[in-house]
């Protein structure tokens, strides 16, 4: 399925091929799978933690999930967290915060706001019970990427002209509904009723963290969305420290 493939290939760096030309429209369209690619990155880092729980003990197997899912991802939403953090936090009206998350360089607001997202990552893992270690590891990438969607939806793109997020702008409901049933499977296999709380909670701070983007660029970015990913995936380790 050529949607599915380019989600895979936007989102990871697994070696996938897409023939023929590629619109935004069809950008656009993958975005319905971006929880179900979250869901092959869940299981991944599942497998990984499992693999290396025969050898090491839980905080070493927790970091090492840690370092796989940044590489798998090209390290492509922890990226958006340090621009993001580097525009927002400085003091700088709308154009020039968009400049500055332009920039390829890392300031200081970025450097620690990465580190903050690593740290609050692996001191979450090592919290939970290696009972729902493996559900925790394979929910949390979904909604990270189920967010995104989401923002795509409700947001218009900030910048003027062409950018990495601007095939946003086709992302409608079909999208948001298909992401949110993928989601929603996820959710209720893994955690049955109990989903419901998480899935609330993860909503809210959607919400919540998209509002802010709005205030600060009234709009989203690319930038924007992978930081509202590697938010999102700390509230939801956060999350079930309360289940």
């Amino acid at each position: 399925m050529k949607s599915f493939s380019l989600a895979i290939q936007f989102l990871t760096r697994i070696p996938v091929k897409v023939s023929g030309n590629v619109t935004g429209e069809d950008m656009a369209r993958s975005m319905a799978w971006y929880p179900l690619v979250g869901l092959v990155l869940g299981c991944g880092a599942a497998a990984v933690n499992v693999a290396l729980s025969y050898f090491f003990d839980p905080p070493i197997c927790d970091l090492f999930t840690i370092l796989f899912l940044i590489f798998i991802t090209g390290n492509m939403h922890l990226d958006g967290v340090m621009d993001a953090a580097d525009g927002f936090f400085s003091g700088k009206p709308r154009d020039r915060i968009l400049e500055i998350m332009k920039d390829s360089r890392v300031g200081a607001h970025g450097v620690i706001a990465g580190n903050i997202i690593i740290l609050s990552k692996f001191v979450l893992l090592t919290q939970i019970s290696r009972e729902m270690i493996i559900p925790a590891l394979i929910v949390m990438p979904v909604l990270g990427r189920w967010s995104q969607v989401y923002g795509a939806k409700v947001y218009s793109y900030a910048r003027v002209g062409l950018g990495t997020g601007a095939f946003t702008e086709y992302v409608g409901w079909r999208e948001i509904i298909w992401a949110t049933v993928i989601a929603g499977i996820v959710i209720t296999a893994a955690f049955g009723y109990d989903g419901i709380f998480l899935a609330l909670s993860v909503l809210l701070g959607t919400f919540l963290l998209g509002q802010y983007v709005y205030n600060k660029l009234g709009g989203i970015t690319g930038d924007s969305l992978g930081a509202v990913t590697e938010c999102v995936e700390v509230l939801v380790l956060l999350t079930l420290q309360l289940l």
